[in-house]
Parts: C-alpha cells; structure tokens; sequence
C-alpha cells in the first residue's frame, strides 16, 4: 500500500490553511513541520512561533494513498483549491511567515471587526502582486486614501462598489451584481 499523502497544515487560531504538502512517507513527513524539521525556513518560523504560544498546527489529510505520478499535480490542485478561496499559503512566493503571526493583541483587536478578513486578504494580496498602495489604488481606480484605510481598518463607513472594485482586481468577486 502506497503511502503517499498530501496533506495542509492548518493555523490552530484561524482554523484556515496555511500550508500544502505532498510525501511518499506517511504521517513521518507532516509531522516533521509540527516538530519544526521542515526543509521550508517559513514553516519552521511560523511553527515555533505557534509553540511559543503554547500550539502548534493542525496535520489535515487531504488525499491518501495518491498515485506517485500524481502527487506533484495533486499538491499544486490543492494550493490553487485553497488559494482560489482566498487563502494565502507558505507556499506562494513572497508570503513571509510573519503574515501568520497572530498576537493576543491582534485577536483582541480583531474582535467585532468583521471586515479583518476581508482587510488582511487584500493586504496580503496587495503585496503578493508585488503592488505598492499608490500602485494598487492606480490600477484599480480607487483612491489612494481609501487603499489605506481600509488595510488599516480605520474606514468602516465607505461605499461597498469601492471595496468591490478592490476585490474584483485580486480576483475574489466575480459576480456584478445589478439593482433594478
């Protein structure tokens, strides 16, 4: 029995994904990052920072018993899956582990702000893209003071169209929606 697996590792606060693996070792190699022995310098940052807080991550199998020729296919499947859905991984070039640090004082912070989702995925995307603000608001027709307040948190009463364009740019909503 084969025992290739592709497996995420999940962020024990947020509950989301974080990371995607593939090995031809069993539950070894998943289990290596929670012991911080991953060969990924991110994964291993991110982790002890999860040990200092007295955690760590969540070992979720995705696909067990996976094809050795497909294991390369089946871990790129489930990194687009989840970054598809707006999830920011490890795996992606110029995410840092720092974007998963979440802090006693930033889970307080967070408490009834019910747009720090929306806040940090476009933050986070933002910079994935390489993008300035100045740039960001550029491309997608918004003001520049807007861009920053909401990555700050700081505008809460704006126009949903606005914020709309924002996410349309990153990818997220695809749908218009029309009033008659």
């Amino acid at each position: 029995m084969e025992q290739n697996l592709i497996y995420a590792l999940y962020c024990p606060v947020t509950n989301k994904p974080v990371y995607v693996g593939q090995t031809t070792k069993g539950l070894d190699r998943p289990f290596d990052h929670v012991k911080e022995k991953s060969h990924s310098q991110k994964v291993n940052e991110w982790v002890s920072h999860l040990k200092a807080q007295g955690t760590q991550p969540t070992v979720v199998i995705l696909e067990h018993s996976v094809e050795s020729s497909l294991l390369n296919d089946k871990e790129q499947y489930w990194i687009n899956n989840f970054v598809t859905h707006g999830n920011i991984l490890l795996n992606q070039k110029n995410v840092l582990s720092q974007f998963f640090v979440v802090s006693e004082f930033d889970k307080e912070q967070d408490e009834g702000d019910y747009l720090a989702d929306i806040r940090l995925f476009i933050k986070a995307r933002r910079k994935m893209m390489g993008l300035t603000q100045s740039e960001f608001a550029k491309r997608t027709g918004v003001g520049l003071r807007f861009v920053r307040e909401v990555e700050q948190g700081s505008k809460t009463n704006f126009n949903t169209d606005t914020l709309i364009k924002l996410l349309q740019f990153l990818g997220r909503v695809k749908l218009k929606l029309d009033f008659i």
